[in-house]
């Protein structure tokens, strides 16, 4: 038996995801493929387009065979903890051969020659950050003129193919670590190094549109190409279609950017106003910031001094949370780490584990029964299929983690009844999904 694991957050899922999947069924070979997949909040620091068990339901029926969900804390953490907690999820079932991942570079051999540096941080490579940090660099381009310079040394190469990979990754470690998959790839292999695991990492190149380029109104020209030539709208350009009027015809052309077999999931989904977006946090945050003081945001999960004061200092000028962390930017705190920081405050999150303790099952495909055994038998970490039974199977900590996320989500199916009318389901009555 072979399973692939994927980390993702599908917000939302579109046709370069399905590609993903089927590349592992059909490139890799692969009998399974486990997702280990954000709950209903992401690592940009807001909720999640649409409810995690919507999304979770997308992926199987685009091909996933089992969907896990990252706790809360870990899938709105920064890309190292992000990593390290989906990867050590999946380590800890003892059935995951390799894990799939896209990447602007596309070369896992390069990708983990910098995550093995980064990991050991040997004394050349130490003094060599250390050097570039006196000279005014900031953290990452200090990081990066120090990988750049340890590696022109031939000796400090362990690859098989010094010419046909670390003469090419010489002259684009700027771009490579300047690539949000890049990073992420390297943070996986970091994750994969540190746990001493066996699973092997697989990368998917990723080429022509960027990760943060929007859907252009006019010819819907912004898509993530792959080699084969197929080409696929991006999770951001189809989010940034929202920001329109949702007319029947801006519905329709938003389902059409995503697999045939969800498109009618997701138009039902947007027509039923059953989607969250950044702004369903303005009135929490308001509220947070009346009620909070400097020292007390400082003990949420990144939160720094400088930043809880600027919050404080600038409180009268907040009006709404993108607002807010447009406002609060600064060259080194980019929005992003802010919205972060601004959603840990809103959910009380103030740390994040350095490995997930459990596996919580939000949905499975019933011909892969097969799988689930396999993993009753083999993992060294809980499978939670009912949360009633959580008690019995965690320990304190793993309770702790379970019901912050627990309470997030009911925080976000509050948002959301609010929004669309319909009646609050708690997370204990809401069902696998089940195809």
């Amino acid at each position: 038996m072979k399973v692939t694991g994927i980390i993702a957050e599908y917000n939302p899922f579109h046709k370069g995801h399905k590609y993903q999947i089927d590349y592992c069924k059909k490139k890799l070979n692969s009998d399974y493929v486990i997702v280990a997949m954000s709950g209903d909040y992401v690592q940009r620091g807001t909720p999640a387009l649409l409810p995690k068990h919507v999304r979770a339901e997308m992926a199987l029926r685009c091909g996933a065979d089992l969907v896990l969900e990252m706790p809360v804390s870990v899938s709105t953490a920064s890309a190292e903890a992000f990593a390290m907690g989906g990867v050590s999820m999946l380590d800890g079932l003892h059935v995951v051969d390799s894990l799939c991942f896209g990447s602007e570079y596309g070369e896992v051999s390069a990708l983990m020659e910098l995550a093995e540096i980064l990991v050991e941080e040997p004394e050349e490579y130490r003094q060599l950050l250390k050097e570039f940090l006196s000279n005014g660099l900031s953290f990452p381009s200090a990081r990066c003129q120090a990988l750049t310079e340890y590696f022109k040394n031939p000796h400090n190469f362990t690859g098989d193919d010094f010419d046909g990979v670390l003469t090419p990754l010489l002259n684009q470690i700027v771009q490579i670590l300047n690539s949000p998959n890049n990073i992420l790839g390297i943070e996986y292999c970091k994750a994969l190094l540190r746990l001493k695991s066996n699973i092997k990492p697989v990368t998917l190149k990723r080429q022509g549109m960027g990760y943060h380029e929007t859907l252009a109104e006019t010819d819907g020209s912004d898509r993530f190409s792959c080699t084969d030539g197929n080409t696929f709208a991006s999770a951001s350009a189809i989010r940034e279609l929202l920001k329109a009027t949702l007319t029947p015809e801006t519905i329709s052309r938003i389902a059409s950017q995503v697999p045939d077999e969800i498109s009618l999931l997701l138009a039902s989904s947007l027509q039923r106003n059953g989607f969250l977006t950044e702004d369903a946090l303005d009135p929490l945050l308001s509220y947070c910031i009346l009620k909070e003081n400097a020292d007390s945001f400082c003990s949420y999960l990144d939160v720094s001094r400088d930043l809880a004061e600027r919050i404080m200092n600038r409180s009268n000028e907040l009006n709404g949370f993108l607002q807010a962390a447009s406002f609060l930017k600064t060259k080194e705190l980019t929005q992003s780490r802010i919205q972060r920081a601004l959603l840990h405050i809103i959910l009380g999150i103030r740390e994040v584990p350095a490995t997930v303790p459990y596996a919580r099952v939000l949905g499975f495909r019933r011909e892969s029964s097969t799988l689930l055994k396999e993993i009753k038998d083999s993992s060294s970490i809980p499978l939670i299929t009912k949360l009633a039974d959580a008690n019995s199977l965690l320990d304190e900590s793993g309770r702790s983690l379970l019901y912050e996320t627990v309470f997030s989500s009911n925080l976000y199916e509050k948002l959301l009844c609010r929004k669309n009318g319909r009646n609050f389901v708690h997370e204990y009555q809401k069902q696998l999904v089940i195809l």
